[in-house]
């Protein structure tokens, strides 16, 4: 018996050493869990967080999860039933938007500024899904953890590996980090949701364009472009999705988007 356990394990570990990457040792309860401690630790740090109340701000809240619904609605998303979505909005002048685990969604006041349609906001709100519906932060912590934490989790000789992988994942947001291909990936998939939806499927490209045409594009303070490929390189690969997908045209929405940056606070 002990000779079969081996061997199974060399068959798990020989299949697994090509496809490590795409590999999860976490389950979907796991990720809701992570992320609704994230949520939890987000709550507590307002500082760093500065929420926008829903209850005062509630006509930007129903733009935000309106387009998260309706991305969501597009019959496109993994787990679009499975994980507990919510989109907030933090009252903070940064260009950045993020995911957390499980459904979380988060995108700064800064940013709904900056863009000029919904089509761009939706497709900035469809690139985290992408990285949410794709499970990039926990195929991240498989990837770190690589073939000893599997190994061992098999062999029973770590019992206690799980638990420390879990706490390290929903140890802190700022612990998130994707990989150049998961960010590609996010972008396809956003181009995928958007082109089931009335909206323009380049908004998803609408932020990288616009940053640009400002000439910011290489700006390393700003966060979400100091770990991501270069804005040309991503606008190239979102147009060939776009055409891949069927070359959509959608709406941009100008006018509904005014009236949600009219919502939010000076």
């Amino acid at each position: 018996m002990k000779n079969f356990y081996y061997t199974l394990l060399t068959v798990v570990l020989f299949t697994a050493c090509g496809t490590l990457n795409q590999m999860n040792l976490f389950s979907i309860e796991d990720e809701k869990t992570f992320g609704n401690q994230m949520y939890a630790q987000i709550q507590e740090t307002p500082k760093d967080y500065p929420l926008l109340d829903p209850a005062k701000h509630a006509a930007a809240y129903a733009h935000v999860t309106r387009i998260l619904q309706t991305l969501l609605n597009s019959g496109q998303v993994n787990y679009a039933k499975e994980f507990e979505w919510s989109i907030r909005i933090i009252d903070a002048d940064v260009l950045n938007a993020f995911a957390c685990p499980g459904g979380k969604v988060y995108v700064y006041k800064g940013l709904i500024n900056f863009l000029d349609n919904e089509a761009q906001l939706a497709g900035v709100i469809a690139h985290e899904i992408g990285h949410i519906a794709n499970r990039h932060s926990t195929r991240q912590m498989t990837k770190q953890y690589g073939m000893s934490a599997l190994t061992d989790m098999l062999l029973g000789q770590n019992p206690n590996q799980y638990v420390q992988m879990a706490t390290q994942l929903a140890g802190g947001v700022g612990s998130l980090a994707f990989s150049r291909s998961d960010e590609y990936e996010a972008d396809n998939s956003a181009v995928r949701y958007l082109s089931a939806t009335d909206y323009n499927p380049l908004g998803v490209a609408g932020f990288f364009k616009k940053m640009i045409a400002n000439g910011e594009a290489g700006g390393s303070s700003l966060t979400w472009l100091s770990t991501h490929p270069s804005p040309p390189d991503r606008i190239q690969k979102i147009q060939e999705a776009w055409v891949a997908y069927g070359s959509k045209k959608g709406d941009d929405f100008v006018a509904r988007y005014s009236q949600l940056k009219a919502a939010l606070p000076k």
